[in-house]
């Protein structure tokens, strides 16, 4: 199988996803894949080729082959040596990208077994595995392997052989045999998800955008529950905005129409489905309005085609032509290969969404964490992961009496209803049976709670160390180790930087474990906490101050407000409420979050413009008049761009104050201007002087234009 073998020097941790308990192969919640649907294949399916030749046998003659390509544009000898030396190909190009991840790991595993079993424990080839599944998935991953490799399946006395050695190894290492809960998501826990995801800022995001992603994610996924990986992939050509005449004489609706690519590629690439999803025109909350975040994105990236639909309210002034039944409102076509969810780039503006320039877009690992953040912060005990909410859908699709089997596996991408039994129903049953032996009204919404990822919702529970426990870590007889360890070696050396950043991973793997263990401990602790509370007469224990978290931006304030605003009664209030969110929306989009606005800010393009000239007396404009120089030997403390770019936010806006600050120094000045400035200056920027209101012509000029006029050294 040598010629089988991978290098995996190009793939990232973040594409394999291990879980938490250390399984690499275990269940959706690590991979974003349903693991089994992967794996649990019908082996008699899984040739390569289909043909009955035996390309190695004694009949196959390479001379009386090539005669077969007389007449083409190359010479026999081409066709000759292509017949003899066959194009390389990738066996496990059918299977999906994380699959064929997971099969070359097996396929790199046996070799090293077969050539080191003398040499070490062949065990260790299963180290990391914890439960039964995992180990069952290996096992089949190996029999792909083989198969492709060898072109025939295991002997059957071998699969025979094989289930009995796989009991006795879960017997015999203690392997997890129960499943992972695969808790859902409701409607209602949805709602509170995406309102944290827009109100928190114990999370914060570089772009105001990414924030938005995180919420349209989450609305897209929901209608037909799709892989999470097909909604990452949208492109702005996957999209279809249609106004349709209502057939019941109701007003036009806006429908959206998506059309996310499948991952999953075993047997073939699967069909494309297309979800439409009618504008719910007096709908209860916007939060749960895909609408109104799509559109947003669209009228920001000014994504629309006739040139004069350059805002929500330019819907409202649209007709359906009489006797017509839709009006589409098409797209621009130079979008089409662009991705919906992409990374936030820090550019000469600061940070801006990238425009697809290589592999740029929102990875699952990077949309996961966040999702699992915010359902810290909303106090869910259990992790939140995407298949939570594709659980969610699928049971609900399956309850439903207006979608078929039929339907509802198309949906999923499922051949058959095996998987979705397997793998999406609840190991709970969400139903209250006892009630209907009884032959009473059954508590389904008490039920469907119970049996929710929200259940034991609080916002008690801890999402972070405090500093004492934080400190704990330094203590640790391990870290110490590594720290006596670290005073030997000399300074600046490889060794030693190597050692920095091995302390560093220890710490960080550490607080980890212990913030783990503390969540997994807190509910029963907490709840004996309340009980005896309670029982002594004591009432509920106050709740611990928590650290000083940042305010709302103001444009988040506004956000949030029109995000929430309760349902109007007439058509036209309605519009209303829903083009200020749309437009509350767009504006937060640029808003620049990060940690410290004032550091990370750069240099200010001819995109950014002043918004209006500061106040005579105010501190801004003291701030612009300060970075002027009255001769080349003084020496400012204000960073005449940071200055530049606090012209361009709104009076209101709390990094005017972050922006227009003192360095201690001039020397620190001139620090931050080659790191924060100068090294995100990029060959294609546009540059100017927000201060001075003057275009410069390149990186040099810039230099000299802030020594001669500003006094920064660079």
């Amino acid at each position: 199988m040598g010629h089988h073998r991978r290098s995996f020097e190009n793939v990232s941790d973040s594409d394999f996803s291990p879980s938490d308990d250390g399984d690499l192969f275990d269940t959706d919640e690590n991979h974003g894949v349903d693991s089994t649907e992967a794996t649990d294949l019908d082996l008699d399916n899984l040739d390569p080729d289909d043909s009955d030749s035996d390309l190695s046998g004694e009949d196959f003659d390479i001379d009386d082959q090539v005669q077969l390509y007389r007449g083409n544009v190359h010479p026999p000898e081409y066709y000759s040596r292509g017949i003899k030396e066959p194009a390389q190909r990738d066996p496990y190009s059918r299977y999906a990208p994380k699959t064929k991840l997971r099969l070359i790991e097996v396929e790199e595993q046996w070799g090293q077994f077969c050539t080191e079993v003398r040499l070490g424990d062949p065990r260790k080839v299963f180290e990391g595995t914890k439960s039964s599944g995992a180990l069952n998935t290996r096992w089949k991953n190996l029999q792909i392997v083989y198969k492709v490799a060898m072109r025939k399946k295991f002997d059957t006395h071998i699969y025979n052989e094989m289930q009995e050695v796989l009991q006795r190894l879960v017997v015999k290492h203690g392997l997890r045999t129960t499943r992972r809960r695969n808790r859902f998501m409701t409607v209602e826990t949805l709602k509170d998800q995406i309102e944290t995801t827009l109100s928190t800022t114990k999370k914060s995001f570089d772009l105001g955008e990414l924030r938005i992603y995180a919420v349209l994610f989450l609305l897209l996924l929901s209608p037909g529950g799709s892989r999470p990986e097909s909604i990452l992939l949208l492109r702005y050509g996957d999209i279809r905005v249609t106004l349709a005449r209502d057939p019941e004489g109701g007003p036009h609706n806006l429908m959206i129409k998506f059309t996310p690519e499948f991952t999953k590629t075993y047997l073939g690439a699967k069909e494309s489905v297309t979800f439409t999803v009618p504008e719910g025109i007096f709908h209860r909350s916007l939060l749960l309005s895909p609408h109104v975040f799509l559109l947003a994105l669209l009228f920001r990236h000014k994504a629309f085609l006739a040139p004069h639909l350059t805002s929500p309210e330019g819907i409202e002034k649209l007709d359906i032509y009489p006797g017509e039944n839709e009006l589409p409102i098409p797209l621009r076509s130079d979008l089409n290969d662009i991705y919906i969810f992409r990374k936030a780039i820090k550019t000469a503006t600061g940070y801006q969404i990238s425009l697809n320039e290589g592999n740029e877009r929102i990875t699952y690992a990077t949309m996961s964490g966040w999702i699992k953040a915010i359902g810290e912060i909303l106090g869910i005990e259990y992790t939140v992961i995407a298949y939570s909410l594709r659980y969610g859908t699928g049971n609900k699709l399956d309850q439903s009496p207006n979608i078929s089997d039929a339907l509802k596996n198309l949906c999923l991408g499922h051949a058959n209803s095996v998987p979705f039994q397997r793998h999406y129903l609840a190991r709970e049953i969400c139903a209250d049976t006892y009630a209907i032996v009884l032959g009473e009204r059954p508590q389904q919404a008490l039920i469907t709670q119970s049996c929710g990822i929200a259940h034991s919702i609080s916002k008690r529970r801890p999402i972070s160390l405090t500093p004492e426990q934080v400190a704990s870590i330094s203590t640790d007889p391990r870290i110490r180790d590594m720290k006596q360890k670290l005073q030997k070696m000399p300074m600046s050396s490889k060794e030693r930087i190597r050692a920095l950043r091995k302390i560093k991973n220890a710490k960080q793997r550490m607080k980890n474990a212990l913030l783990r263990k503390i969540r997994e401990e807190w509910t029963t602790q907490q709840a004996v906490d309340d009980i005896n509370r309670q029982l002594r007469g004591e009432g509920f224990a106050p709740q611990l101050t928590e650290f000083p978290y940042p305010p709302q931006h103001p444009a988040q304030k506004r956000l949030v407000a029109a995000i929430t605003a309760p349902a109007e009664q007439t058509l036209e209030n309605q519009y209303r409420r829903r083009n200020k969110a749309i437009h509350a929306i767009i504006a937060y989009c640029s808003v620049e979050e990060g940690r410290s606005p004032c550091r990370t800010s750069t240099v200010a393009t001819k995109s950014t413009k002043r918004l209006e000239e500061p106040k005579a007396g105010s501190p801004l404009y003291a701030a612009a008049l300060s970075v002027f120089v009255r001769d080349e030997k003084e020496r400012p403390r204000r960073c005449f761009i940071c200055i530049g770019k606090a012209m361009s936010l709104a009076p209101d806006d709390p990094n005017v104050e972050k922006l227009i600050d003192e360095f201690y120094t001039s020397s620190d000045l001139s620090k931050h201007f080659r790191r924060r400035h100068l090294s995100n200056l990029r060959d294609s920027d546009e540059i100017e002087c927000q201060v001075c209101c003057i275009p410069l012509d390149n990186k040099m000029h810039l230099q000299n234009h802030a020594l001669r006029i500003h006094g920064t050294v660079s």
